[in-house]
């Protein structure tokens, strides 16, 4: 039985200390884990079956516990993770437990590790369950007389780590944290070598039970679930392709920057101007005009409802309103002009939009009725923002939720399509598919058109092809566990 040990960072400053020997490339010898392991330690690759070698990590094996292999692999350098970290990611899966150590005394070493190597590993541990030991190596500086050995001194905070950063490192990591003022036998042996004997035997013990089908690394026989995608991952990958073939031309790019240097200058040109100067008085200073009999000189009448209005907000910022009023239509001489086809509190949204250049519909539903008043009204801006309104309702929605709703989201696609809403459309196509095994069992299913079945079988999540792996790996687990009864 063997144990495998991955070692990564530098318990020295600058990476190598007095008195190591650099046994070849990235090799070093007379770290912790040496001086752990003593004289005994045989330096070469691993002949485990298995066993994945990286010419960056020291190799050495040593035997405990009587006949128990332990292989070490140490990489004094956390370049190698920038350069390739393929191959580290390897080596990191076969590790049974996994040290990490740094120097006390090399301050940016250890920041270089907490903000940029341990976020990538962080999630890899997570998933493994692999014990991590963190060691602080060597004693902190002090001016004013011997090395400092206390955590809580911050007067050498400036140069050196402070016991509070690695302790909170051990816990981002999920580590057990040690402290070894030097690299002696009784700080080796006694403190770290016990924490290490701890985990070699809880993996022992763990190795013991577990089947070997089961064993990490060991893929003969195991069954692996099909891998699901998350929705939309293609379309994804495709735009990001599209997008680099389109930065490879420099006529496109030229393009696109000289259009970007006319908006920013034509931006800085008229920002002196009276109208702009206006516009930084915003829309709250029609907010107490909305809905309000002062001043007003038009009267909406909607389901019986009175709603007042300004005929100069209502021709400036609408143009059907202003070809309404322009004197060439009835209302234009009336005062009380009468409104059909919408419903009061639609409408009433539609008018402070006008006043206040704001829309906040309070369902999906009434954000439908505003961006279908927006279309008959030709107020485009409106009509995207109640786009994005239903957008947000329907992403906002669990699972749960979506399936027991009495929205249909069919018929919604249907009034977006009629009503020009082409991005909302779109939008609604790809819910849909990404929704597929909800929205298929419903009776609207059927109101899509051919066409319209046919784009969302294409983009449905999950796809027909990972359904069928997946029926397939379940009928491999139910035969397995049959075959497994017959021999117990």
């Amino acid at each position: 039985m063997s144990i495998h040990i991955v070692a990564l960072g530098s318990e020295c400053p600058g990476g190598v200390g007095p008195g190591e020997e650099i046994m070849g490339q990235g090799q070093l010898q007379g770290g912790l884990l040496w001086s752990y392991l003593g004289h005994g330690a045989l330096v070469g690759p691993c002949e485990l079956e298995g066993s994945v070698h990286n010419p960056a990590f020291m190799e050495y094996t040593s035997r405990v516990f009587g006949d128990v292999t332990v292989v070490v692999r140490d990489c004094p350098s956390w370049d190698l993770l920038d350069s390739d970290w393929a191959s580290v990611r390897k080596v990191l899966e076969q590790a049974d437990i996994l040290v990490i150590k740094y120097s006390v005394t090399d301050k940016l070493a250890f920041q270089q590790v907490r903000n940029g190597y341990a976020p990538r590993l962080r999630p890899l541990l997570r998933h493994w369950g692999v014990p991590v030991i963190l060691v602080a190596v060597g004693a902190r500086l002090n001016d004013e007389g011997p090395p400092c050995t206390c955590p809580l001194c911050a007067s050498d905070w400036s140069s050196s780590v402070p016991h509070s950063e690695g302790l909170q490192l051990s816990r981002d990591l999920g580590a057990t944290y040690l402290e070894l003022p030097s690299l002696n036998h009784v700080f080796v042996g006694r403190y770290f070598g016990s924490v290490l004997e701890y985990f070699m035997i809880q993996c022992l013990k763990h190795k013991a039970k577990e089947r070997p089908e089961k064993r990490r690394g060991n893929k003969v026989n195991e069954l692996r679930p099909p891998f699901l995608e998350q929705p939309g991952a293609w379309e994804w990958e495709h735009l990001q392709e599209a997008l680099e073939e389109r930065l490879k031309n420099s006529l496109a790019v030229g393009q696109l920057m000289e259009r970007i240097r006319s908006i920013l200058g034509r931006e800085r040109s008229s920002r002196d101007t009276p109208s702009a100067r206006a516009a930084q008085l915003g829309p709250q200073t029609l907010v107490n005009l909305f809905n309000s009999p002062l001043y007003s000189d038009v009267i909406f009448m909607v389901q019986g409802s009175v709603l007042p209005a300004h005929r100069a907000v209502l021709v400036a910022r609408c143009d059907v309103m202003a070809a309404m009023f322009s004197g060439k239509y009835a209302e234009a001489r009336s005062r009380v002009v009468p409104i059909h086809g919408v419903s009061s509190d639609t409408f009433l949204s539609f008018l402070e939009y006008l006043y206040t250049d704001s829309c906040c519909p309070a369902s999906v539903l009434q954000a439908m009725a505003v961006l279908v008043c927006a279309e008959m009204y030709q107020v485009k801006r409106l009509q995207h923002l109640c786009e994005v309104c239903v957008c947000a309702y329907l992403q906002s929605m669990p699972s749960r939720e979506l399936a027991s709703t009495g929205i249909s989201v069919i018929r919604l696609l249907r009034k977006a399509k009629c009503h020009n809403a082409e991005q909302l459309y779109v939008w609604l196509l790809h819910f849909i598919a990404n929704n597929y095994l909800i929205f298929s069992h419903k009776p609207d299913f059927l109101e899509l058109s051919e066409e319209e079945r046919e784009q969302v079988e294409r983009l449905r999540w999950p796809s027909r092809g990972y359904l069928q792996e997946l029926s397939e790996y379940q009928q491999r687990r139910r035969k397995l566990r049959k075959s497994r009864c017959i021999v117990m």
